[in-house]
């Protein structure tokens, strides 16, 4: 568990102690016989005042308490969410051959394994269709089934957290 978990704990823990305070506090005056005369409804009048007050301050330290632990999540989240944007980027290395086939697709917007094989020269369609599989399943690109042929497209904004490391060409 982190500081900052700690301490949010144990700033929940007194608000709820403070708050099982006040209930039993209100629970026992709630037993007390109501006045008949004015000097007592006076007094309970000032009475009243004088709780809505205290729960106003309470209430106003409780209130600022949650806006510094806001701040102090806000804080901490915002510094959890730089690392993540400076290492948050997905390695995925591909081969030479993989790379081609990327800017094959990129060029033609959506491809078949049968394209995909006569642009590599492959003889079989199974090499092509491996290499396509391999690629989704990395999560570089989409596959769609249109018919009977599947298709496959790249789509640089979806695949904005992976990087593509190929060898130089």
């Amino acid at each position: 568990m982190s500081k900052s978990t700690k301490k949010i704990e144990n700033e929940v823990q007194a608000l709820k102690q403070e708050l099982s305070s006040i209930t039993s506090a209100l629970i026992s005056k709630k037993d007390a016989p109501m006045p008949n005369s004015d000097a007592g409804i006076s007094a309970l009048l000032k009475y009243m005042t004088e709780e809505r007050e205290r729960t106003n301050k309470i209430l106003a330290s409780i209130t600022s308490k949650i806006s510094n632990l806001e701040e102090e999540l806000r804080s901490t989240y915002t510094e959890e969410s730089s690392a993540y944007e400076t290492a948050g980027r997905r390695q995925v290395p591909v081969s030479g051959l993989d790379a081609k086939i990327l800017n094959f697709i990129q060029t033609k917007d959506m491809v078949c394994a049968d394209q995909v094989r006569d642009a590599m020269g492959y003889k079989g369609r199974n090499a092509a269709c491996s290499r396509l599989n391999k690629l989704y399943k990395q999560g570089i690109i989409e596959r769609f089934q249109l018919g009977h042929k599947v298709y496959y497209k790249y789509d640089a904004g979806r695949a904005t957290d992976i990087l593509i490391i190929s060898p130089p060409q």
